[in-house]
């Protein structure tokens, strides 16, 4: 037998985490994830296919690829969907597979992806306010979301973890509504700063001023499951990105995910497979490799090596002060969120 080849980048990370965009279509419209008019989307026969996917993902996983998220655009709005999952949860050595969805489509297919073998799932949700939702989002309903969430729960998804960006002047004033909101159902709320990606230009509300509101408003609220430190000292979970609380009287998690005040990178495992078929080696740098042609090989290890060499060109650590600096200008970030895959 062969000796196991992990897939490792030049500063010895392995990779271990695939998140795939299986479609750059959304039905909403967020802010922060594309401009109010649209974009110009992928041709049909542009956006990778499922059985491209499988062969990729079938590789990956021989050489310690076990995690997959399940991205879009929304990855609602794609035929097929749970039949995809189901084959990607029955591949030899994927021990995890999770979905992040806008929750508008997730009461028509909630039952048909956990009979699939989803079980986990991330449901962005901006505000809890019907016109706040709106101004974010400028399409779609409040409603449908809560509809979402709850008849998930009740359905038995575990963990569901609610992913809330706040934007200053914008939904700010909602983190103890949020909090609430977590509370009551027992969710995983994720506080997620806001990146500048696709020219975004705003006021990110950071997880310090965050996490410091919420403790001044609740007893019991305290750091949960730490087994290391990061270099400034805080606590943070093996292998996450996520900094996380709970609470004494419930089951409810908070968590932060900081990539403008904490730097996680020095841990990252994570690659990503856009929707036109490319590599993505950051969320936050444009480079992007594609493998469609790769993927045409008949020898696995053939893949296995190509692969190797791009993931040999991941940089160290994101770049945010450099586009910072650009903010200027709408072109400091060329790729909008529905086009990575988040």
């Amino acid at each position: 037998m062969d000796k196991f080849k992990p897939l490792t980048d030049n500063y010895g990370r392995r990779i271990t985490y695939l998140r795939i965009s299986v479609t750059d279509r959304c039905n909403l419209r967020c802010v922060y994830c594309m401009p109010e008019k649209g974009i110009s989307l992928l041709n049909h026969d542009e956006i990778i296919s499922y059985e491209i996917i499988l062969r990729l993902v079938s590789v990956l996983a021989k050489h310690g690829v076990n995690k997959i998220r399940i991205t879009g655009g929304e990855p609602l709005v794609r035929k097929g969907l749970a039949g995809f999952i189901e084959s990607i949860s029955g591949i030899s050595g994927i021990k995890d597979v999770s979905l992040t969805t806008n929750g508008v489509l997730l009461e028509r297919y909630a039952r048909e992806l956990y009979d699939a073998g989803l079980k986990r799932i991330n449901i962005s949700l901006d505000s809890l306010k019907e016109d706040i939702f709106r101004k974010i989002t400028r399409t779609g309903s409040l409603k449908d979301v809560i509809t979402g969430i709850n008849l998930a729960k009740n359905m038995g998804f575990n963990p569901i973890k609610i992913n809330t960006v706040l934007i200053k002047g914008i939904n700010d004033g909602e983190i103890i509504d949020f909090v609430d909101f977590a509370r009551k159902l027992e969710l995983n709320l994720r506080f997620i700063e806001y990146m500048p990606i696709g020219g975004n230009i705003a006021e990110a509300v950071l997880s310090k001023e965050i996490e410091e509101k919420i403790s001044s408003a609740y007893d019991g609220f305290s750091l949960i499951n730490r087994n290391k430190k990061d270099k400034d000292g805080a606590g943070v979970l093996e292998n996450s990105v996520s900094k996380e609380f709970g609470f004494k009287d419930c089951g409810a998690v908070i968590g932060f995910i900081s990539p403008l005040s904490r730097h996680f990178c020095g841990d990252c495992s994570r690659l990503r497979l856009t929707a036109s078929g490319n590599l993505r080696l950051c969320l936050f740098y444009d480079t992007e490799y594609n493998i469609k042609d790769i993927l045409n090989e008949t020898d696995d290890e053939i893949i296995f090596e190509k692969i190797s060499e791009f993931i040999k060109l991941k940089e160290y650590k994101h770049n945010f002060n450099e586009k910072a600096k650009k903010q200027e200008s709408l072109l400091w970030a060329n790729d909008f969120m529905n086009e990575i895959g988040g």
